[in-house]
């Protein structure tokens, strides 16, 4: 398996989505030199958390709901979906960059607007760096869809480098109060290269003070590296952050962890994601800037594109689903469950005696032993059994 079809065992957060899609190991179109950067657009940049702070939660029960976000480049149809608590809000959605070999970002922020806690999506990218190349390139230039820059291995440093400036403002400047090695991640990542790549998977605390009150954050930075006989190419391929007010995240972390590890791309979405990667590794970027164009001739070939990329697309979740099960280990607080409708497992936050699912999508924690959704509802509810 080559770096390219690594890079999409690493949703999320997901990354988001990085290619994956090439399931032949063929080596990448010869690179063509790009002269510009790459910016996070401006709904991604600046994101302060939310000041106010009005509430606990409530520890009697918890619903989760589906939460499905639609992407407007692709005809409107849902790219992916979380689970969130009810009650939290989403603010943001998928970007695209067409001239950059990670194609889709989710840039979004999920909010709890009683706490003022927030998870945030981060930009990813792909990076490469020449050890001898055969003219100059400028540090952030975009050289066949990835960025010109070195090796960065510490995930304190690529927070600072790539992070801190614009897009969390809150941690320029401030070192991490810890970091922990996420090792059985990072070494479910290098199997899946076939043991051709080396990835470092981090969890980095912070403290900080906004408008006055006292901050926790915790920042999840994936990256893979893979050297060749030219250089090096690498990835900041997982990057999301979790932050409450100070005394308030490791209780919300749990919470937090299910919508992250609940995170599902839709079949039609990964699959016209895919037809997009195979236009741009074949070097026809420029024929796929037209948006109306590229959606009309995505639902022409929609099912033929939907076959095409089935086996690549149950991979991957099959894989994603391995490696939630480790998240799981390092999230304290956290309990799976296997859902009836789907035969899949879902990590939901620990301390409830039942927990219950219907068709929906939505799921009721309890800890009255003795509650029945069904009692007064039109929907099916099922009560899951945990995983041992």
């Amino acid at each position: 398996m080559n770096l390219q079809s690594l890079r999409w065992f690493l949703i999320v957060p997901l990354l988001f989505i990085s290619s994956g899609c090439d399931k032949s190991n063929s080596s990448a179109p010869a690179p063509a030199p790009v002269s510009s950067t790459y910016t996070a657009p401006a709904s991604s940049r600046a994101a302060s958390p939310v000041p106010a702070v009005h509430a606990v939660l409530d520890s009697n029960s918890m619903t989760f709901t589906r939460l499905s976000i639609h992407d407007p480049g692709i005809n409107n149809i849902e790219a992916i979906s979380f689970l969130v608590p009810k009650g939290w809000t989403h603010d943001g959605g998928i970007q695209w960059f067409h001239d950059y070999s990670i194609l889709a970002n989710l840039l979004m922020k999920i909010s709890d607007p009683r706490t003022g806690a927030q998870i945030e999506f981060l930009p990813i990218q792909n990076f490469t760096f020449l050890t001898n190349p055969t003219f100059p390139l400028e540090r952030g230039a975009n050289y066949m869809g990835n960025i010109v820059w070195e090796p960065l291995e510490d995930a304190g440093t690529i927070i600072q480098a790539f992070y801190a400036d614009k897009v969390m403002p809150q941690l320029k400047g401030v070192s991490p109060l810890k970091q922990d090695s996420l090792d059985k991640i990072a070494q479910q990542i290098v199997q899946a290269s076939g043991g051709r790549s080396q990835a470092r998977a981090t969890r980095l605390r912070y403290a900080y003070h906004f408008n006055g009150q006292p901050w926790e954050e915790d920042v999840y930075i994936t990256a893979t590296y893979s050297p060749y006989p030219l250089g090096t190419l690498w990835s900041v391929n997982n990057a999301y952050a979790f932050r409450a007010p100070s005394g308030q995240l490791d209780k919300l972390t749990p919470i937090m962890n299910t919508t992250v590890t609940s995170a599902r791309l839709s079949q039609d979405w990964f699959s016209g994601y895919c037809y997009v990667q195979k236009l741009f590794n074949n070097r026809m970027n420029q024929d796929i800037k037209n948006a109306t164009e590229l959606s009309k001739t995505i639902t022409r070939n929609n099912e033929e594109i939907r076959k095409l990329y089935a086996d690549v697309y149950k991979e991957r979740n099959d894989s994603q689903d391995r490696i939630n099960a480790s998240f799981g280990e390092y999230i304290r607080g956290v309990d799976t469950y296997k859902n009836p409708y789907e035969d899949r497992p879902i990590q939901l936050p620990a301390g409830y005696k039942d927990a219950w699912v219907n068709r929906a999508g939505e799921y009721i924690l309890s800890e009255q032993q003795t509650y029945d959704p069904n009692v007064g509802s039109t929907n099916e509810w099922r009560r899951m059994d945990r995983n041992h």
